[in-house]
């Protein structure tokens, strides 16, 4: 073999185990784990939203919200959206920062309607 066709590949045996180091590292779950992570965070924030929202008023209307299921139809396809790009640990660290959301959510229960105001800024980070 001359040196050009052995340069050749030796290149190309460099750019596969390049390619197959980034896919280790980048490993996506299983789509199964995916779709129940993403229809648990609907659960939790659909629940989250009810506690602190429903029976207020905002602007002299009542918050309600539609049946759970088609509002849990919307947040699984938003979450499903949301969460394409991220990784296993990403989403277990949301999913827990959720869960703690949902136990603070749950002194908004049984309490007297309030008015409640709308401001508009800058999202947290």
């Amino acid at each position: 073999m001359s040196r050009g066709k052995k340069a050749v590949c030796l290149g190309a045996l460099a750019l596969c185990l390049g390619g197959l180091a980034w896919y280790r590292r980048t490993y996506r779950m299983p789509l199964k784990e995916y779709t129940r992570r993403a229809l648990y965070m609907a659960l939790l924030d659909d629940e989250i939203c009810r506690n602190e929202l429903e029976g207020n008023i905002i602007g002299g209307e009542e918050i309600r919200f539609p049946p759970k299921a088609e509002s849990l139809h919307y947040r699984y396809r938003l979450y499903l959206s949301i969460n394409r790009g991220k990784n296993r640990r990403t989403l277990q660290i949301e999913t827990a920062r959720m869960e703690r959301r949902l136990e603070e959510s749950r002194q908004y229960l049984n309490r007297p309607q309030e008015e409640l105001t709308v401001s508009v800024g800058p999202l947290p980070q």
